[in-house]
């Protein structure tokens, strides 16, 4: 049984001397030294700091305690500030060079950045380790430094469910469908891939104007139960603006088209419209990218699914995205967001809010190297239907609880190229019977990244 084919689109770096600064820098609480500044409100004891490192420049403890308060709060030129004064009375310290370059990188200061990498790769005291780190940022400069930038990931791989009928769970489809053909679970594997590609065409100026398209390419042939054979291409283009500059650190808007095309078994199934508006902000060290989102939903009705056009109508979706460092290779994301679906058949019709967390953590890896990313993650949905369905359940309107756990392993193996494994269980409770659904699925192939 499938109950929703799509769902939600999508589902993404450093005491003294050379271990202390990321700590320092990120956004973990830490003990601050100062008597005076450990009791006051935030800004009072980011200006105490501020007066102890003019008191005493050369102070390294002093230094690094006013960076990180005033990276806490949101002012990274106050905290490059801060750093650049310590350079100058001790330009040997590495991490505070490689600190400054992320801390340009966020600002969008792309030469300064390089220049600050380029010493630290230079340098014979750079670990392997932090080499590898400094070079995924001169990587990604000198892509964000031309005009016209592209970016991809892709994946292909092979896939075993439990429950094949409940629909493809590494990248469900846009929607949500009803119970279909069958009743009854049947495990299934099939052979997935999927590829993503984005452009940005940077216009120059000093808002940081761009254009950016974003393509999302999805299949999977099922090995026995091909009448869940799943396609699906989904398209974003849009100016971005950079707004309110001097109040909000990097902050942009972004106007957008969205569509959609989806096969299943095999013929077409879904084809949808629309836009949205996206919002993309720092505050106090945390990313924040809310957006609000209408579609129109075409279902082509076909053999294997005659009645889909029964799901026609609209979804509007209200959600907000973010996410921060945690502590040196630990960070945390979540997503919050609302769904109104309004279709022409009214019992299909439902208002959905879902929460999902991800928790990305770097790992050593068993046999050396660079880090593996290992990234536990959690969701819950509830569904709520409009009214009952006459024919399956005419005094019952139906209330659905989703939730989800799962393990993603990203493990690098040469250059851009690694293995991608992922596991998830994902039920569904349902207030009518039949249409509680649990699925364990696993997953794992070569990726690339571009």
């Amino acid at each position: 049984m499938i109950r929703r084919i799509v769902v939600d689109l999508i589902t993404f770096m450093r005491s003294p001397a050379s271990a202390g600064v990321s700590a320092f820098l990120g956004l973990t609480t830490f003990a601050c030294s100062d008597a005076e500044a450990q009791t006051l409100p935030d800004g009072v004891a980011e200006s105490a700091l501020f007066q102890a490192t003019l008191d005493r420049p050369s102070d390294l403890g002093a230094a690094l305690r006013y960076a990180a308060q005033a990276k806490k709060s949101g002012d990274i030129e106050a905290s490059i500030g801060a750093l650049e004064r310590l350079l100058f009375y001790n330009p040997s310290l590495l991490d505070v060079r490689y600190d400054l370059g992320t801390l340009y990188f966020r600002l969008g200061s792309y030469e300064m950045a390089r220049g600050y990498f380029e010493t630290v790769q230079k340098s014979a005291k750079t670990t392997e380790e932090m080499k590898e780190r400094v070079q995924e940022f001169l990587d990604t400069i000198e892509k964000k430094l031309q005009p016209d930038q592209w970016s991809g990931f892709a994946q292909t791989g092979l896939r075993y469910q439990t429950n094949a009928n409940l629909g493809p769970t590494q990248q469900p489809l846009l929607g949500a469908t009803r119970p279909l053909n069958s009743l009854s679970a049947q495990p299934d594997g099939n052979w997935f891939g999927i590829v993503a590609l984005n452009y940005v065409h940077d216009f120059g100026n000093q808002a940081g104007d761009v254009f950016e398209a974003n393509i999302l390419g999805y299949d999977a042939q099922q090995f026995n139960v091909t009448s869940f054979d799943t396609g699906f291409i989904d398209v974003r283009v849009g100016p971005r603006f950079g707004i309110l500059q001097d109040a909000l650190n990097g902050a942009s808007i972004k106007p957008y088209v969205a569509i959609t095309g989806a096969s299943l078994g095999g013929e077409p199934y879904l084809g949808s419209f629309g836009g949205g508006v996206t919002m993309h902000l720092n505050w106090a060290d945390v990313s924040f990218d809310p957006y609000v989102e209408l579609r129109g939903q075409a279902y082509h009705n076909s053999t294997l699914y005659p009645y889909a056009s029964g799901l026609n109508g609209s979804l509007t979706t209200v959600a907000l995205q973010a996410g921060a460092l945690i502590n040196e290779g630990v960070r945390w994301q979540a997503k919050l967001a609302f769904n109104h679906s309004a279709d022409a058949t009214p019992w299909f019709s439902y208002n959905r809010v879902a929460f999902d967390f991800w928790l990305p953590l770097a790992a050593p890896s068993p046999w050396g190297g660079r880090n593996w990313t290992v990234t536990p993650s959690f969701g819950v949905a509830p569904w709520l239907y409009n009214q009952s369905n006459p024919t399956t359940s005419p005094f019952t309107t139906e209330r659905d609880l989703e939730w989800r756990v799962g393990v993603g392993f990203d493990i690098p193996v040469k250059d851009s190229f690694g293995l991608g494994v992922q596991l998830q269980y994902r039920a569904i409770n349902s207030n009518i019977p039949t249409n509680t659904i649990r699925n364990f699925s696993v997953s794992a192939g070569p990726t690339v990244s571009f």
